[in-house]
């Protein structure tokens, strides 16, 4: 009873030399909504990330691997996070793992075949001009006028907005457009490889309504294995 006694005084003696205060209970709750948020955030911007990567593996439109390595970045951090929790400790770490692969997965392609990975893609193209060197769209995409797409090296130019290229099939093509947007450094001289946006008006002629340099993050390699 007495040693009971001396641990119990010497650790009321150790509190107060070091001026040990107990922790506020509001922190124990602000800290595990933290995580819980934290985990949820990770979890959802991780079926984003796998539902771009579909678009880009499916679709065939993109080269998915920045939004691959999203997908496995959010996929690490949901994982630490959870293990984080009070709960973690009821389940076995593979069987998490396994749980947020598969939840990752099938919400993922959920959120594909609704559309929200392409309208993903088009809004980080709008809002971020370097999105595109980054996450290139495919050379096939880009040899598509039926679709709007059209890709070439400009062989005759007869003025600012009616010349004529020569796509990577050989095929050449009459350019027009009435004042087409030029983006990024497109030199407009015979030589240049260019991206065209806009419709495909007969079976050798294009309306231009937006002009892009042919460069990017693996187009080059794209132009020479022709997907």
């Amino acid at each position: 009873m007495k040693k009971k006694i001396n641990i119990s005084d010497k650790t009321l003696r150790l509190i107060e030399q070091r001026q040990i205060k107990p922790i506020p209970r509001w922190e124990f709750i602000v800290k595990n909504w933290s995580i819980w948020l934290g985990f949820l955030t990770s979890l959802l911007l991780l079926m984003l990330g796998v539902a771009v990567s579909w678009f880009g593996l499916i679709d065939n439109i993109i080269t998915p691997n920045l939004w691959v390595v999203v997908s496995i970045i959010f996929l690490t951090m949901s994982f630490l996070l959870f293990e984080r929790t009070k709960k973690s400790y009821r389940f076995e770490k593979w069987q998490v793992g396994l749980v947020i692969v598969f939840v990752g997965l099938l919400m993922g392609g959920v959120l594909f075949r609704f559309g929200v990975a392409s309208r993903i893609d088009r809004g980080m193209e709008s809002r971020f001009s370097f999105y595109r060197q980054m996450v290139p769209m495919r050379m096939i995409v880009w040899n598509n006028p039926e679709s709007g797409y059209l890709s070439g090296e400009i062989v005759s130019i007869y003025s600012a907005s009616s010349f004529v290229i020569k796509d990577f099939n050989g095929k050449l093509w009459n350019i027009n457009g009435n004042q087409p947007i030029v983006r990024g450094r497109v030199k407009m001289v015979v030589g240049e490889e260019i991206k065209l946006i806009g419709t495909l008006v007969s079976g050798d002629t294009f309306d231009a309504e937006e002009i892009r340099p042919w460069d990017g993050m693996g187009q080059n390699m794209m132009k020479e294995n022709r997907y």
